[in-house]
């Protein structure tokens, strides 16, 4: 028996199913089966005797049940056909993603990620304005458990959600990347990648490059969004905008009231002083 694994949502489901009678599928190392199985592309394989340094793996002992027959079958010291628990399956599973995240931030591990990421093996992001930038792999948490694995572009500085990536059978759902714990990654690979790396480091995008939705050519004002409401929320955001729209022609009728008020006493005042002046006589006594 072999044993195959796919990613729903939340779980890992472990599936037994009978393989060929011929012996090259036994002789496959238990790593490279891991890393070969589908929607585990962003997986490299670790080193050996990285797995074998107990140093490397402190404080790793109490995070899985039964650590060292875990340990046993991911190094083919016990065959598949010893290993017939699927617990035991799911736990070494489990177990190599820890070892993974610690690897992959280790010199060894980020040349082995770069051959992946110059090959666009991640991916590319999603983003039309990138232009097919490469992407890496990220966690959002470096708790086993507590999300799925992200893909960071490092030229938008954006995080999105890996494609889905069908499986042949229809019995394997398709999660495929999508359902791959994020700490087995953790949430430090990318950075120190492109602090590694820094050659790879793209331009970011331009200050201009935002997408700019229009209509018959015209570009949509921003504020369209705002008068787009629904429900009793945007009754309300109207209702409140007309009465202050009545309010402020309300204010200018008043406004323009009181100057024209102002404006004819003014007037009045001109008129009333200029007949209070006094008209002068010249002095040959014949009135102007």
């Amino acid at each position: 028996y072999r044993y195959s694994v796919y990613h729903s949502s939340s779980d890992l489901v472990i599936m037994a199913y009978n393989e060929d009678s011929s012996a090259s599928g036994h002789d496959e190392p238990w790593i490279q089966w891991f890393c070969g199985l589908k929607g585990h592309e962003m997986f490299c394989e670790v080193e050996r005797s990285y797995i074998e340094d107990g140093f490397n793996l402190y404080g790793l002992r109490t995070c899985v049940s039964n650590f060292s027959d875990c340990l046993d079958l991911i190094l083919d010291r016990i065959g598949p056909d010893d290993s017939d628990d699927s617990h035991l399956t799911q736990s070494a599973c489990t177990l190599y993603g820890l070892i993974h995240a610690r690897y992959i931030i280790t010199a060894h591990g980020l040349d082995a990620m770069y051959n992946k990421y110059a090959s666009k093996e991640f991916g590319t992001c999603p983003l039309v304005q990138c232009a097919g930038q490469p992407v890496l792999p990220v966690g959002l948490k470096d708790e086993m458990g507590a999300d799925t694995v992200k893909i960071f572009c490092p030229k938008c500085q954006c995080v999105y959600h890996p494609p889905p990536v069908r499986s042949r059978s229809s019995h394997h759902g398709g999660a495929g990347a999508a359902g791959v714990d994020g700490a087995a990654f953790g949430t430090t690979f990318p950075h120190l990648f492109l602090m590694t790396f820094s050659n790879l480091v793209p331009d970011p995008l331009p200050q201009d490059s935002s997408y700019v939705p229009r209509v018959f050519g015209f570009r949509v004002h921003s504020s369209t969004r705002q008068r787009a409401g629904t429900g009793t929320s945007g009754s309300a955001h109207a209702s409140s905008s007309a009465a202050r729209q009545r309010e402020t022609a309300d204010n200018n009728k008043r406004l323009s009231f009181v100057g024209r008020r102002s404006e004819v006493a003014v007037k009045e005042s001109a008129d009333k002083k200029l007949k209070e002046e006094p008209v002068e006589t010249p002095r040959d006594g014949n009135v102007a």
